[in-house]
């Protein structure tokens, strides 16, 4: 219903209620049917926090390994299998205890209390007890409770940069509103969430929790299908998809190759599952958990604290951050940024601007006088003499206030409002006039918004504007010019982040010219093709919408409905992460791939966030997509690392089946080396210092693999260069020595393979040589590990539940350098020509 359209006798009539208030069963009854004055949102079911770390295909692998290992009483793999299921999980349910702990620190839901006329009666109640049709009054300082009719007004301003994401604070009054109008447009309603800054009121509620504007944006995020599934996990599990799918066939063959060569159906059949276990990155899921869960922690140390493991991967990826200006990219704090007077005009203007601030003897909370009052304390030259005597509220007729001073007998009044208005009450020549109109236009098409001081001798205390002589002329002092404070590290994060090929859109509810302006200095938009008037999308379609905004730096006028729309359109093509930190910007925050929200922020904005920046910082969400982008190549090394190792694990296997020589490797062996020795040295990878050109890099295509062509050309290289060797060496000492012999061979040579193979993981494009001047403690420490229990293996208590046979320490010499130095070689080589050739990450 539009509320704004209707007189106050409507409204009474309407919510059923009048000048008394309503009666005691009146308010019963409408508490009953429409509740407490509160935000009630869906949240996430204790059951989905349950299984969402086994919701992924990796788990659902695992999980039909552990039953297959157990209906065949393999229990040491099954074992094993559920010790890494059990891991991740329980790495992903601290993360999200403790961040969920730290979030709800940061909540403080205090009790407001609202004065009400209930019955004809004034009371002072909670503010979650307000229902529609209640009467009720508001101070300067007061939080909005609900939405409200304004019936009476006096000097009213509310700050609602919380709904529109606007910091300068509107003008409020009784007027009825006639046609259909915007959020920002509706003067005659008071919203739930934001603030009165000037004057007061008195209003008739007409909408209370869910019902109120605040409500209904923040109730858009139940519609939004963005921000739950990860881009690189979709791109994990697609991968692994294509994985399952080649085992599952590779199995088949070699369970029909096995039986063929004569081998026992219960040993061919562990041998297969053993095999499949191996081929598919099972260790994947708890290595990711683990540096996930660090990553989280060394974010939470930059201030930016990470909701959703998912999330620090998934902004490694992004292609597009779409940005909320207000508290964002500025301080949402007016600050005077440049003045102007007339040559030899005698007034002093800071001295002038001082005395037109309101509230000298005590803070005030009107944005303008907080900005005036912190521009003329850092002139030492100001002197305030003698003392205010009347305070002039902010006239609307006239758009001006001001103050009555008095020194020594004589009475100044000194104003400050609307720059076309005083222009039109001062005494100034037609040069004058004429240049001072040129000094507006200068300062407006900078985006500033323009006040106007001026001054004038009266006779005289005066309460009001209309109390003056009407042929008074004033004396024009000057322009000040004001603006949202942008933030210091503001342009230098935005340049960072689209030096590393990620596109930055603001989106504000400014006005065009000031939001061309501010885009301007933040480096975003070079000309006014990049700005768009987000009021013209009502009438565009999806199709034309994406065309318009593929070139789109900067949004202006902007409403809720509308950034949810813009990342919706966005995310057809973009990977996306949105920042914010109103109620406005729920919607698209939830909507989009990343949602980042600030500390200082509504607490609705932060729960809709992946990421909550502590400190407010924009450049944060830079470093935040530095480490995402670490991860990110990481996760690619790790995969790397895994499908190589394992590939060439599951080529020696069949490949002895095929020529027709024994198993080389005994069904534990394979658990052993993938499920042990993998793991030590795949999470050290996963912990690699981030390469120095990372944040050089374009980001991925959404639409790209996780694996590029050249390095899946590494992969197969690798796996077959280890299946050769390995065959090689099978044959070499099988025909010199005992079958069980040269399985402890090969066996001990694919684990060096292995170590080998994890110097190589170290880098994409750079030599081993090089690569190693990077320091990673965690790599020589995993390696160390995997050593040893390597060295457990060979010569301690678990030769006989491995099938390890006693070796000659000449032959694990020599065969272990060869495989280490044959393994290098080849991938040096790789890398060369891929230094030459390619450098492209993508490709």
């Amino acid at each position: 219903m539009l509320f704004y359209q209707q007189t106050k006798e409507q409204l009474q009539q309407t919510l059923h209620t009048n000048d008394n208030g309503l009666s005691r069963q009146a308010v019963k009854q409408k508490q009953e049917s429409h509740g407490l004055n509160a935000i009630l949102l869906k949240g996430e079911p204790f059951w989905r926090k349950l299984v969402e770390p086994f919701a992924n295909v990796f788990m659902l692998v695992l999980f039909i390994a552990v039953v297959i290992s157990f209906l065949h009483h393999a229990i040491f793999d099954a074992v094993i299998i559920l010790v890494i299921m059990a891991t991740s999980a329980l790495i992903y349910y601290v993360q999200r205890f403790s961040t969920e702990r730290i979030l709800a620190s940061l909540q403080k839901h205090t009790a407001q209390q609202v004065e009400v006329i209930r019955g004809g009666e004034s009371h002072s109640i909670d503010a979650t007890q307000l229902v529609p049709g209640d009467i009720i009054l508001l101070n300067e300082g007061d939080k909005v409770p609900a939405d409200i009719r304004i019936t009476q007004a006096d000097a009213l301003r509310a700050d609602e940069a919380v709904l529109t994401g606007e910091s300068v604070p509107v003008s409020k009054y009784a007027e009825v509103l006639a046609g259909k109008k915007e959020v920002y447009e509706q003067t005659n309603i008071l919203f739930s969430g934001s603030f009165i800054v000037g004057g007061t009121a008195k209003g008739i509620v007409v909408a209370t929790g869910n019902s109120t504007e605040f409500g209904r944006i923040a109730t858009l995020t139940n519609k939004a299908p963005g921000g739950v599934s990860s881009p690189v996990q979709e791109k994990i599990d697609k991968l692994i998809s294509y994985i399952i799918a080649a085992v599952a066939a590779i199995a088949i063959v070699a369970f029909l190759l096995a039986l063929s060569r004569g081998i026992e159906l219960t040993e061919a059949f562990r041998f297969v599952i053993a095999l499949s276990v191996s081929a598919v990155p099972e260790s994947l899921p708890v290595a990711i958990s683990v540096i996930l869960a660090l990553g989280m922690r060394r974010m939470a140390k930059k201030k930016a604290l990470v909701r959703n493991m998912r999330a620090i991967e998934t902004i490694g990826v992004i292609t597009t951050i779409a940005t909320d200006k207000t508290g964002t990219l500025t301080e949402n704090k007016l600050s005077v940024q440049e003045t102007w007077q007339l040559e030899g005009t005698p007034h002093h203007l800071p001295t002038i601007a001082h005395r037109t601030i309101n509230h000298h003897s005590e803070k005030t909370r009107d944005p303008l006088d907080v900005a005036m009052i912190e521009f003329t304390a850092a002139e030492a030259s100001v002197e305030l003499k003698g003392s205010p005597i009347a305070k002039l509220p902010f006239d609307q007729a006239v758009a001006m206030s001001g103050n009555v001073w008095h020194h020594k007998g004589q009475h100044d009044l000194v104003i400050k409002g609307a720059p076309e208005s005083v222009i039109a009450r001062s005494h100034l020549t037609a040069v004058q006039k004429k240049e001072v109109e040129a000094a507006l236009q200068n300062l407006t098409s900078q985006g500033y918004r323009v006040i106007a001081l001026a001054s004038a001798p009266i006779d005289g205390p005066v309460g009001s504007f209309a109390e003056l002589h009407t042929k008074l002329k004033f004396h024009f002092v000057g322009l000040l010019a004001v603006a949202d404070t942008l933030r210091p590290q503001a342009r230098s994060a935005i340049a960072a982040a689209q030096n590393a090929g990620v596109t930055v859109r603001m989106i504000t509810g400014d006005h065009f010219e000031t939001a061309y302006s501010i885009g301007k200095k933040l480096g975003l938009a070079e000309n006014r093709d990049q700005v768009f008037d987000s009021r013209l999308m009502s009438d565009m379609t999806d199709k034309e919408l994406t065309a318009r905004i593929a070139d789109t730096r900067v949004f202006s006028r902007v409403t809720p409905e509308n950034k949810f729309r813009i990342l919706q359109v966005l995310n057809l093509t973009e990977v996306t992460a949105m920042t914010g930190d109103g109620v406005n910007d729920v919607p698209a925050l939830a909507n989009a791939a990343v949602g980042v929200a600030m500390g200082s922020g509504s607490q609705i904005a932060k729960d809709a966030g992946s990421i909550v920046l502590l400190n407010d910082n924009f450049s944060s969400i830079v470093k935040a997509m530095r480490e995402g982008r670490i991860i990110f190549s990481n996760i690619r090394r790790m995969l790397f690392y895994l499908l190589s190792t394992n590939a060439g694990e599951v080529i020696t296997a069949v490949g002895a089946l095929i020529v027709g020589l024994p198993m080389p490797l005994a069904p534990v062996q394979i658990l052993w080396i993938n499920l042990v020795t993998d793991t030590t040295m795949v999470i050290p990878l996963g912990l690699e210092p981030g390469e120095k050109d990372v944040m050089k890099q374009k980001p991925i295509p959404p639409k790209a693999p996780i694996l590029s062509r050249y390095m899946i050309s590494r992969i197969a290289l690798v796996a077959v260069a280890m299946g050769i060797l390995s065959l090689c060496l099978y044959a070499f000492y099988s025909a010199s020595d005992s079958t069980p012999y040269a399985q402890t061979i090969v066996f001990t040579a694919l684990v060096v393979m292995q170590w080998a193979n994890a110097f190589n993981a170290r880098s994409t494009y750079e030599s081993i040589f090089t690569r190693s001047k990077v320091m990673s403690k965690a790599f020589y420490i995993g390696l160390a590990i995997s050593i040893i229990l390597q060295v457990v293996a060979i010569l301690g208590p678990l030769q006989g539940m491995l099938h390890i046979h006693p070796v000659m320490f000449s032959d694990l010499f020599i065969t272990g350098a060869v495989s280490f130095v044959f393994i290098i070689l080849v991938v040096e080589i790789h890398k060369f020509f891929g230094r030459k050739f390619i450098k492209n990450p993508i490709e």
